[in-house]
């Protein structure tokens, strides 16, 4: 999960999703209340500690948090030099996810194809938004992580585009960066910047996935079969934002954010289309999918 919310185009709620701990975690989540944390006194903290689902969040969040340690570097790397090589990969783990679901969750009836159909389109018109903001002041960053939470934890929607449209991606994976290189070398004013920055943002997540966590459980309580036709259906219409080939478009002006098109690889300007590639890891991609249902099925056992 912490990888791919790494990734602008990518949501970790469609690795929760596909992993099949989606609904635990939003339970979980839910568990940590004020009313919970009030049992210390009497049931101890091995009680209130089961009662959160303490292992669970400690495994899943430990695991999001040490993949963006880890991986934030590399990812943005390959980003920047192997694009279409990430983008392959991704697109062919999300559309194996899209047929995996359908196959094993969606009702045909007319009610989940229209929540299905909803939900392509609210998250293809959410993939065609661009950036609006160049400033960052802290109440922004703390909005930005209220909203970009909830993006990171719906299968489809990327909390990492959500992000970069609202002009602060590079900032937050910037001060991840300088914050693994105060391991090394601290610096007391470099301390600060980045606590102050990464503190306030890391608020608004607590915030929003709260809140949002909240929403979510309500609905798929509610309105189980037609909640994830939706879920499916934000995967389906975030699938263009992943397309490998995207050609960028005529910039209004100089300080305009960059606006790409996906195209066919043989009217892809970005150099070679690097097809065998793709292909392979679209193709790897897809047999990631299989690979985490058959581990899923052992740990079972």
């Amino acid at each position: 999960m912490g990888a791919a919310d790494l990734v602008p185009g990518v949501s970790g709620g469609t690795i929760a999703l596909i992993s099949g701990v989606y609904k635990e975690l939003l339970d979980s989540i839910n568990a940590v209340s004020w009313s919970n944390l009030k049992q210390f006194k009497t049931a101890g903290f091995k009680g209130v500690w089961k009662q959160l689902n303490g292992p669970f969040l400690l495994a899943l969040f430990g695991g999001i948090l040490s993949s963006i340690l880890l991986f934030s570097r590399v990812l943005e790397w390959l980003l920047i030099n192997e694009p279409i090589g990430l983008w392959s990969f991704f697109f062919g783990l999300l559309v194996a996810s899209i047929l995996f679901l359908i196959q094993t969750e969606l009702q045909f009836n007319l009610s989940a194809i229209l929540a299905l159909f909803l939900g392509a389109i609210v998250s293809y018109f959410i993939t065609q938004l661009t950036s609006v903001s160049n400033e960052v002041p802290l109440w922004y960053l703390f909005l930005a992580g209220f909203i970009g939470i909830s993006a990171m934890i719906l299968p489809g929607l990327s909390g990492a585009y959500i992000l970069f449209v609202m002009g602060v991606y590079q900032t937050v994976v910037s001060n991840v960066r300088q914050a693994q290189d105060l391991l090394m070398h601290f610096s007391q004013e470099q301390f600060i910047q980045v606590t102050s920055v990464l503190g306030v943002f890391i608020l608004g997540i607590l915030v929003g996935i709260k809140v949002f966590a909240k929403f979510l459980s309500w609905l798929l309580n509610r309105y189980p079969k037609k909640s994830i036709a939706v879920l499916i259906g934000l995967m389906l219409g975030a699938l263009n934002k992943v397309w490998p080939w995207q050609n960028p478009l005529p910039k209004a002006s100089e300080e305009a954010p960059e606006i790409t098109v996906a195209v066919l690889p043989q009217h892809f300007e970005g150099g070679s289309p690097e097809i065998g590639t793709a292909i392979f890891l679209m193709l790897l991609g897809f047999a990631m999918l299989f690979l985490l249902e058959k581990s899923k099925a052992l740990f079972k056992k």
